[in-house]
């Protein structure tokens, strides 16, 4: 009698966890992702140096587990833009970005994974390489935490 109650407990669970993954990946073809950039920035908003620059993040994918970044911010004279491409795998994707494409180009590879908490936002711990290209800059490495939502 035990041993049937056991293996009807873990049916039950594995009916229920199963039932709440639909199997669609987080980078299905059609789907936009709207964030916030790097929301670390946020984290110095009580600081002396205030909130560093925050480039709002749009993102498509146009088929399948691939995704084009886009995020422009800051003033118009001195325009920064990032261009990026991502392939999603279930929650996690991985991917290269062109940093500040109008002003010093730099290019960096990074992963996340994509955690969604209530309807369609997400938060996306993730980690980060910049190779450092212009001249005299030093190579990055470092942690994120992007913040948007999935439509």
């Amino acid at each position: 009698m035990k041993n049937l109650l056991t293996l009807c407990a873990f049916a039950l669970c594995t009916l229920t966890l199963s039932a709440q993954d639909d199997g669609s990946s987080m980078g299905a073809e059609g789907t936009f992702f709207l964030g916030s950039g790097d929301a670390t920035q946020l984290l110095n908003i009580f600081s002396d140096n205030g909130v560093g620059l925050i480039l709002p993040t749009v993102s498509y994918c146009p088929v399948d587990d691939i995704g084009i970044q886009l995020a422009l911010g800051g003033p118009t004279d001195d325009l920064q833009m990032n261009l990026g491409v991502a392939y999603f795998i279930d929650d996690y994707y991985v991917g290269a970005r062109a940093y500040d494409m109008a002003g010093d180009l730099d290019l960096g590879i990074g992963g996340a994974k994509i955690i969604p908490f209530m309807g369609p936002l997400f938060v996306a711990p993730g980690i980060e390489y910049r190779f450092g290209l212009p001249d005299g800059a030093s190579d990055n490495l470092g942690l994120t935490i992007g913040f948007g939502a999935r439509f």
